[in-house]
């Protein structure tokens, strides 16, 4: 099989050299890898079928790795189902796609691929570019209880898909005002609808993370909902999620884009607590939106860390309570619910608006309204439903 050409090696990794032997090239496919030692990965071409990879010498991709056996693994062409196969070539410390061993399986754009402990991810030209991405080094003991290392997340590659194709929906929660439990505005939330991709918007995040996407992501989101609901006759405002790596500059330039799309929809933008640790970021944030008829809103107050000086320094216009504040709020200790009043208290004071987050109860609700909490939100008012299912005038 002349390698002379062919076979390489670097590190473990290396830069493939454009050959084509044997009984041709799997065209446009290729292994990713990540760099080590460095950020970024490392595009392998499947430049020739069959194509050997192992610890040998006389392999078409040599892999640095005790675990990896001399000759390891073999992709080659399916000619029934015209795509590419993987076949373990009864290696001591086996062939993995998508964290299962096999003996072998097809290849599709995007599994996630291990020869013993080194992980690769296959790709296909074509697709949209992905940015490179940190990696870490992961020292895992093979044999009984065998790990593996995850640089990659698998799926991670569907969701440029997503973000081309928009394959997610944006429902809507009603926000109500105490006590009288009046809507007066809706969050959007969003909800994934890629077949290869879960519905979680966590689980969403979690992969664009992966590519560095988590940014664009979370403005996608805002916008698909705002030209959702712009026209709705039952929406009088919307409350919107940002994501802790969007900038304070990023966010500003999107609110002002949404304001243009939607000139008489009430906005509010909920920052987390990691756009908090500056407070004079948050001043001009909160100046900046202002200027653009944009409220600006404290999410998940006190998951973290309760940033009370932040909320003295730069008032926001509501501030949102965590669930895990809220959650059994009606039998928790006086001195729990003494220092939520406290909170509440002061933000009334500081004319701040409070949304409790997560009512689901009866007596959730009740002990809320007796703490002074001017809004709530959670499964006793409402779930969050599709734009053709909100009421008008609502």
């Amino acid at each position: 099989m002349g390698r002379s050409a062919g076979r390489r090696k670097s590190g473990g990794y290396a830069t493939p050299s454009p050959v084509s032997t044997g009984r041709g090239a799997a065209e446009g496919w290729y292994l990713e890898a990540h760099l080590r030692g460095g950020r970024g990965v490392n595009r392998i071409r499947i430049d020739k079928l069959p194509f050997r990879i192992g610890r040998g010498r006389a392999v078409d991709l040599e892999l640095a790795s005790r675990s990896v056996s001399s000759e390891h693994a073999e992709i080659d062409w399916d000619e029934r189902t015209a795509e590419l196969r993987l076949r373990d070539l009864g290696s001591t410390n086996g062939t993995f796609v998508n964290n299962e061993r096999c003996a072998q399986s097809l290849l599709t754009d995007g599994d996630i691929v291990h020869f013993a402990d080194v992980e690769f991810r296959v790709g296909r030209e074509g697709r949209p570019a992905i940015p490179d991405v940190p990696t870490y080094e992961k020292t895992k003991r093979l044999g009984a209880g065998q790990e593996l290392p995850h640089n990659f997340v698998q799926g991670a590659s569907k969701i440029v898909e997503l973000l081309r194709d928009e394959a997610h929906i944006q429902v809507f929660q009603p926000i109500v005002s105490l006590p009288d439990r009046k809507i007066v505005a809706h969050e959007a939330l969003t909800r994934g609808r890629h077949p290869d991709l879960p519905e979680s918007p966590t689980e969403l995040f979690r992969l664009a993370a992966e590519l560095g996407l988590e940014s664009e992501l979370s403005r996608v989101f805002r916008q698909k909902a705002v030209a959702a609901i712009r026209d709705h006759r039952g929406v009088r405002t919307l409350f919107l999620n940002t994501h802790p790596e969007e900038t304070v500059l990023e966010l500003v330039r999107c609110s002002i884009e949404l304001r243009r799309a939607a000139p008489d929809l009430g906005l509010v933008l909920e920052v987390h607590e990691k756009t908090l640790m500056d407070t004079d970021h948050v001043r001009w944030l909160k100046n900046a939106l202002a200027e653009h008829r944009i409220q600006l809103a404290f999410d998940d107050f006190g998951a973290g860390q309760a940033r009370l000086m932040e909320l003295a320094e730069v008032p926001p216009d509501y501030l949102k309570f965590d669930i895990e504040f809220i959650r059994g709020i009606d039998h928790a200790p006086e001195s729990k619910r003494c220092v939520l009043g406290s909170i509440v208290t002061a933000a009334r004071d500081l004319h701040v608006r409070t949304i409790a987050e997560g009512v689901e109860t009866e007596a959730e609700a009740q002990t809320c309204i007796a703490l002074g909490f001017t809004h709530a939100q959670g499964f006793l008012f409402g779930h969050g439903v599709p734009r053709e299912v909100l009421l008008p005038n609502s």
